[in-house]
């Protein structure tokens, strides 16, 4: 009978899980439109286009980013469904697992309630990919002496997989493998044993990861086949020759000294070459890679300053009183023989705390998802007889989840609404319309391409403009792309193609690169900003070049309005740039506050400002945030306004002498007309000790020669 119980408890166990899985899948989505919806469509126009990223388009997205954040396009709707099935699959069933294998309901309950609340809060496929390395990372045993380069090999390719879908699941899987080897590396030192054995665990990881990201990255594969190819050919030919040298001379010699005869092998020797290869061709003959990381790595690194939002001070207090208990927690659990596990939990929980309160809105649901899970983890993992540390810790999760998921309103947002989430959830016709999609997955994608449609009318140009557009290299100006799709045009993209994720210097001098050398015909042009940016700020060396060799069109000298965008601005590349070599040079030195009149107002002035971090301040960027720069500008109508500008790219030259207040004048402008002249400028910051005193200006003036 009890036999009898236990299998009908199974069985229904099962049934929870799979509906459970079925009431969370994320089914792929169609184009829509706006900021997001746009670099979505973006990345996925960009792979079937094959794209080279890192040198055609530069995003945090990689060639294989589409399958996690781009949208349907006719052409992948199978591999996305596909993907999001297998990956979703993979993490939910490492987590029953993890839950499964807990030796106490306690410990069930906790991880199972951390998650589930994690889930609720909208958990994203890479973290989920994250925190299902880290699962597998918290079993008992799963990685010792045997198997530790196995698992290296293994775990080391499916994070340079990671890296090509998105950089931060890269970074954050790769360096979580790296951490956790070197710390047995660390503890095999320590106690002298199997030292040699996790050292090449370590360079079997990254040359994992190497390879299997140089081998996917560049989009025409039989290239990178033949070079793989060329690596295992040289490793090969090297290994016969180590084999060789040991068979044929060692053996027949004299003396043969015991220490190197038996490191003298054929897979030796093929190790050896084949990780000297892959290493001069990533880095030397062909650097793909590099150039993916680099400019990943700049946008990333220039996220904390360009886009950082200040949110309310008790949420941040409330945040980091959180980081520390659990901080506490992992030092303890590190010093108890989970030094890697420890680490990994730590460095996570870094990443996650600055991807949520950079930008300080919804994004630290991200931090909130991240501390449930890792607090669980780290407590699971706890001796007993830190019950203190563990009581307070358990308070404050539940304090957590009654903020952000119960509260009707949280630290001044408005919070989820809990309770009617849950009940979309868990309905079950959201269940019944997921089954029947993946039954019938031809009728989800008609449904996906139809809804594509809808939105996609919103931004339908009128016929006149397609006609003057037609098949000529059309770019967008600042970032709504699905226009392209919307309307056929032949994009011809910058590599960072949208205007705001221009960072930094190399970000911004890297599209000025690219329309300076190959200039599409038309941009379609819209006067908006983010973040209370004055639009010229953005990317400003590009905006610069194409203020002086773009005019208004001559058969579209009006402004364009579709059902979702108006006052749209059709700009045509001229014949000759019109502004003249810099006729004055005006250098500076400004502090903060310190207002500066510009005498010369007939003709276009650049300010090119260098903002310098202090020591700490330095410290504050890395660890979290940069503080947000204004400048201030009184106009030769006695009018003022403030926007905020960019610290790392203002150097390349912001257009500072006119500056349009809205559509109407920016129309003037690029009519030729310099409106809105600017008297006088300020800079300002909520934080000036991060900020070095002194500010390096130069103002260059450019006659306009038409």
């Amino acid at each position: 009978m009890f036999n009898i119980m236990k299998k009908h408890f199974n069985i229904l166990g099962i049934i929870i899980c799979l509906y459970i899985f079925l009431a969370f899948l994320p089914l792929p989505i169609g184009i829509g439109i706006g900021l997001d919806r746009s670099w979505q469509y973006a990345i996925s126009r960009a792979a079937l286009e094959k794209f080279v990223f890192g040198k055609d388009i530069i995003f945090t997205y990689g060639p294989l980013g589409y399958l996690i954040g781009g949208s349907v396009l006719d052409q992948n709707f199978y591999p996305i469904l596909l993907f999001r099935l297998i990956a979703e699959s993979i993490t939910f069933c490492i987590t029953i697992t993890t839950i499964i294998i807990q030796k106490t309901k306690f410990h069930k309950f906790l991880l199972s309630t951390s998650i589930f609340f994690a889930y609720l809060l909208g958990l994203s496929i890479d973290y989920k990919i994250i925190f299902a390395l880290i699962m597998i990372l918290s079993w008992e045993n799963i990685i010792n002496k045997k198997n530790i380069r196995l698992w290296a090999l293994g775990l080391g390719s499916i994070s340079g997989l990671c890296l090509l879908t998105k950089f931060n699941i890269g970074v954050c899987t790769l360096g979580i493998i790296i951490i956790v080897i070197l710390a047995k590396i660390f503890q095999d030192f320590k106690y002298k044993s199997n030292l040699s054995t996790s050292l090449f665990a370590l360079s079997d990881a990254v040359i994992a990861a190497l390879t299997s990201s140089f081998l996917l990255l560049n989009p025409h594969l039989v290239e990178n086949f033949k070079q793989i190819s060329l690596c295992i050919f040289l490793a090969s030919v090297f290994g016969i020759l180590f084999w060789l040298i040991k068979t044929q001379l060692l053996n027949n010699a004299n003396r043969i000294d015991g220490k190197f005869y038996p490191i003298i092998s054929f897979k030796n020797g093929f190790y050896i070459a084949y990780a000297f290869a892959i290493l001069m061709i990533n880095f030397y003959f062909s650097p793909l890679l590099t150039n993916y990381l680099k400019g990943s790595l700049e946008i990333s690194s220039g996220y904390s300053s360009a886009m950082s939002i200040v949110g309310s001070y008790w949420e941040l207090g409330f945040a980091i009183v959180g980081l520390v208990m659990v901080l506490l927690i992992l030092i303890q659990l590190m010093r108890e023989e989970f030094l890697g596990l420890g680490l990994a939990l730590a460095f996570t929980l870094w990443m996650s705390f600055k991807h949520g309160y950079v930008r300080q809105d919804g994004h630290v649901h991200f931090f909130i998802q991240s501390l449930l899970i890792i607090s669980s983890i780290a407590i699971i993992k706890l001796r007993n007889r830190f019950k203190l540390l563990k009581k307070i810790t358990l308070i404050y999760l539940f304090s957590i989840i009654s903020i952000y998921c119960l509260a009707p309103t949280y630290f001044g947002q408005p919070s989820v609404n809990m309770a009617f989430s849950i009940g979309q959830i868990f309905s079950p016709i959201n269940v019944i319309n997921k089954v029947s999609a993946l039954l019938n997955p031809e009728k989800l994608r008609l449904n996906i391409n139809n809804n594509s449609n809808l939105e996609l009318s919103k931004v339908r140009l009128p016929d006149k403009v397609l006609q003057v557009l037609n098949n000529h290299a059309v770019d967008i100006i600042p970032w709504e792309i699905s226009m392209v799709e919307s309307n056929k045009l032949n994009w011809q993209p910058r590599p960072i193609f949208q205007s705001y994720s221009a960072y930094t210097k190399f970000l911004d001098s890297t599209n000025l690169s690219s329309i300076s050398s190959k200039s599409p015909d038309y941009i379609i042009y819209n006067f908006t900003a983010i973040d209370n940016r004055h639009p010229f700020f953005d990317e400003p060396s590009t905006f610069s070049y194409i203020a002086c060799n773009y005019k208004l069109s001559s058969e579209l000298n009006e402004l364009i309005n579709t059902p979702a965008l108006i006052n749209l601005i059709v700009l045509q590349k001229r014949d000759r740039n019109i502004c003249s070599s810099s006729i004055k040079t005006k250098e500076l030195l400004l502090k903060w506050n310190q207002s500066t009149k510009l005498t010369d107002t007939s003709s276009l002035v650049r300010a090119s400002i260098k903002f310098e971090y202090s020591l700490l301040g330095k410290i504050y960027k890395t660890i979290f945030r940069a503080p947000l720069v204004n400048i201030n500008i009184d106009f030769k109508d006695a009018s003022h306004s403030s926007f905020r500008i960019i610290p790392e790219n203002s150097e390349n030259g912001i257009i500072i002498s006119h500056l349009p207040l809205n559509d109407n004048q920016a129309f003037s402008f690029f009519q030729g007309h310099l409106n809105q002249r600017v008297q006088s400028f300020k800079f300002s910051t909520s934080n000036p000790i991060l900020y070095k005193p002194n500010i390096p200006l130069i103002l260059d003036s450019y006659h306009i020669l038409d």
